[in-house]
């Protein structure tokens, strides 16, 4: 128990009804959310005629509400029955969770999701995801100490949960003692609300604050509407963040852009390190695709692996998807796998890979619809013809290439990542409102279809 004041009984007790009355005063003078996840849970009773004790469920709840509640929970007690009580905060001991029949289960067990078919070896390593390959190495070897939090951000089917299960596996196999947890969004919020039903918030937060080392967490711009998970996942994630456990989060979006997620959550995304995935070039996925018919026992000859790599460009799923379809193909024909049956199976595929949007393609075209050349749009001169294209130009590449800042204000001629972030919502902004801008960035659009 920690005592946090001593004073004289100045003529009345306190009772159950009184600290009913005194709840009703702190819900309506704290916010909504800190009353919810501090106040709410808590166990409030009285000791003997002066003293009140407080209970919550883990020792970060009992300091939250020890900085943010104690000095209106301490005037409400005052005002309510003239007195000046006492305050004894205490955490509880954990105790055996209660039975409960059929779907409304818990699951609170630890069970390691990771196999060697997802670790660093078998991760293909280029220049479109190299630094997002670094950044994870590190904190596998340094858990909690760099880069805490990490947010990974990239397309679908572009190596985000290949990567996060890399740490998980790398993270298990030096330390089987580490408590991992390794889930998606969508099942956090699962087990959120499977704990709200059974009444075991108490086990639930226990599972992802006190009894988590490292939490690993798949596609969090599911959080967005969810208000009750997004305020439950702010106080884990303050938790975890003080007691130094390691946090890596992933998305499909820089953590400003996921629209509908709390401004609080977001800037603190971005206390760690945002490192971003781009789609491969040819060569890595020239390299993906010959790493996976290896490990699958598939001779794929160099021509063939090219042909493939040329016509599927954006998304490793479907790059490997295609030499599944190849080998159904070849299987059911009884021919070998081979240049010409590619060509035939992927014909259909090849007017794609034609209309495929590149940075440098976008490029072309806004100078193009501007009379201007490339390397104006480049350049660092400061002159108002060129400012408007040049942001009109930023907030393509951001949108149809779905690049991150610090890599627009690369392929810009090394630009500053806040000048880009300036220049995309700033054309976001006039495409609301001013036709002008809505018709040459509709112009330059109908030439990327």
């Amino acid at each position: 128990m920690l005592p946090l004041g001593s004073w004289g009984l100045m003529g009345a007790s306190l009772d159950k009804s009184s600290l009913e009355q005194v709840r009703g005063e702190l819900k309506a003078k704290l916010p909504p959310h800190v009353y919810q996840s501090l106040v709410e849970p808590a166990e409030m009773r009285r000791m003997n005629s002066d003293t009140v004790l407080v209970r919550f469920e883990d020792e970060f709840s009992r300091e939250q509400f020890e900085r943010k509640c104690l000095p209106t929970f301490r005037e409400a007690l005052q005002g309510n029955q003239r007195l000046e009580p006492h305050i004894l905060l205490e955490v509880s001991a954990p105790s055996p969770a209660p039975p409960t029949n059929g779907q409304l289960e818990l699951d609170l067990s630890y069970r390691s999701p990771f196999d060697s078919r997802y670790t660093f070896d078998t991760f293909v390593i280029g220049s479109s995801n190299q630094f997002a390959h670094a950044a994870c190495l590190a904190v596998s070897r340094q858990p909690g100490q760099c880069y805490n939090p990490l947010f990974i951000f990239g397309g679908a089917g572009l190596g985000k949960t290949h990567l996060l299960r890399a740490i998980g596996f790398e993270l298990y196999r030096t330390a089987h003692e580490r408590r991992i947890q390794f889930l998606t969004c969508e099942a956090f919020t699962n087990e959120l609300i499977q704990a709200i039903r059974v009444d075991r918030m108490r086990e639930f937060r226990e599972k992802f604050r006190s009894g988590c080392d490292v939490l690993l967490l798949d596609d969090i711009h599911f959080l967005v509407g969810k208000d009750r998970t997004q305020e439950e996942f702010f106080y884990t994630f303050n938790y975890l963040h003080e007691c130094r456990k390691q946090i890596v989060i992933t998305s499909d979006r820089y953590p400003k852009d996921i629209q509908g997620l709390e401004s609080r959550l977001q800037s603190r995304f971005e206390w760690g390190l945002v490192a971003d995935v781009q789609p491969p070039e040819i060569e890595t996925r020239i390299a993906i695709l010959k790493n996976k018919a290896d490990s699958e026992h598939i001779h794929l000859s160099d021509s063939v692996a090219e042909y493939i790599a040329s016509h599927f460009t954006t998304n490793i799923r479907t790059l490997e998807g295609s030499l599944h379809r190849l080998q159904a193909h070849a299987a059911l024909s009884g021919v070998p796998i081979n240049l010409e049956l590619a060509k035939q199976i992927f014909k259909d595929e090849s007017t794609k890979a034609k209309h495929e949007i590149t940075a440098e393609g976008i490029l072309k075209l806004v100078a193009l619809q501007f009379n201007l050349t490339t390397a104006e749009l480049k350049s660092d001169k400061r002159i108002r013809k060129l400012s408007l294209p040049r942001q009109i130009c930023m907030y393509l590449l951001r949108k149809h290439k779905l690049m991150s800042y610090p890599a627009i204000g690369k392929f810009m001629g090394g630009k500053d990542h806040t000048t880009i972030l300036h220049g995309v919502a700033h054309v976001a902004e006039l495409l609301k409102t001013d036709p002008e801008i809505q018709s040459y960035t509709t112009s330059i659009e109908n030439l990327l279809k």
